[in-house]
């Protein structure tokens, strides 16, 4: 055998090694991305009362008198919006739309995704990621329904703006867990699955916190109760259970905050989404705090109608 020969089999017996290390996070590359000593629910958080809708649709400058600048009554045109940002190639409108409609929906995604852009400590582009954004008129479809990079929003059932917000953040959830946060290694995982198909890597930081309430996507673990997770309709499926405390965490950050204070399966649930975005959150109403004073155990059956 030849000097050359022997250095070519030792190369691919170290590739070998390592990518079998990294499978079993050996060197705890998870903990880069979601460090799990942390405890983001620690740290003191400035008391707010914003309107979730008032939140999204008003500018983000502040005056020197820390008062907000209101866009409702100012309305820039959608040609004007599309503009500053990226995603308005990607949003499609089946059906008919006013001006002010098309501006609106545009305006309350491009408020969730300029936020994962500008907070998540993940190494790829959330605006790369989405392929497109479907917003519909059509009746008798579902309300909403989102794969890795896509998203389906019908809005025949959908009341107000503000659940339009809170439906959108959620079904970003999902393309956050599946794809955004999404790492890459040889070997599968095959207790989680994407509609039956074996597509998450063993080192896939989502399993993380899947594992936290499940033995695989169809089965829970015995000890989980009802009030581990962040609402009824998050007991589903591990998916469903990310982006429920997804939209909870981005969007009622203080109601999920207290809930977690005193459930251990919830702070970790917490902490692992709020160590993604390095503790920032959209909103942090602590109106909110209301819903649960008599019932720390109390859950929503879905976060997208909490206040609705």
């Amino acid at each position: 055998m030849t000097k050359k020969t022997i250095i070519f089999i030792k190369f691919i017996i170290g590739v070998a090694i390592f990518y079998a290390l990294l499978a079993l996070n050996i060197f705890h590359l998870w903990d880069i991305l979601v460090p799990s000593s942390k405890d983001y629910i620690q740290i003191n958080t400035s008391t707010e009362n914003w309107d979730l809708e008032q939140i999204y649709l008003e500018n983000t400058n502040i005056t020197n008198n820390q008062t907000w600048h209101f866009a409702a009554n100012d309305i820039a045109n959608l040609e004007s919006l599309c503009t500053s940002i990226e995603i308005c190639d990607k949003i499609n409108f089946n059906g008919k739309f006013t001006d002010k409609e098309r501006y609106t929906y545009t305006k309350i995604f491009s408020k969730i995704v300029q936020f994962i852009a500008d907070n998540s400590n993940a190494d790829k582009n959330i605006q790369d990621v989405i392929k497109s954004i479907e917003i519909s008129k059509e009746n008798g479809n579902r309300r909403w329904y989102a794969t890795r990079d896509s998203i389906i929003l019908n809005l025949w059932s959908v009341k107000s703006n503000k659940e339009f917000i809170e439906l959108s953040t959620h079904e970003m959830g999902h393309i956050t867990d599946l794809w955004y946060i999404q790492w890459s290694s040889t070997k599968k995982d095959k207790n989680f699955t994407e509609f039956g198909n074996v597509v998450f890597p063993m080192n896939d930081i989502s399993l993380v916190f899947y594992k936290i309430s499940w033995n695989k996507e169809t089965v829970r673990k015995a000890e989980a109760k009802k009030k581990d997770f962040c609402s009824g309709y998050g007991m589903s499926d591990p998916f469903e259970d990310f982006a429920e405390c997804f939209n909870l965490y981005t969007n009622h950050n203080s109601f999920f905050r207290q809930i977690a204070k005193t459930n251990t399966i919830l702070k970790k649930k917490y902490n692992f989404i709020a160590s993604i975005f390095d503790g920032q959150y959209i909103n942090s109403n602590n109106q909110e705090l209301s819903l649960i004073k008599t019932n720390i155990t109390r859950r929503p059956r879905d976060t997208t109608k909490l206040t609705n």
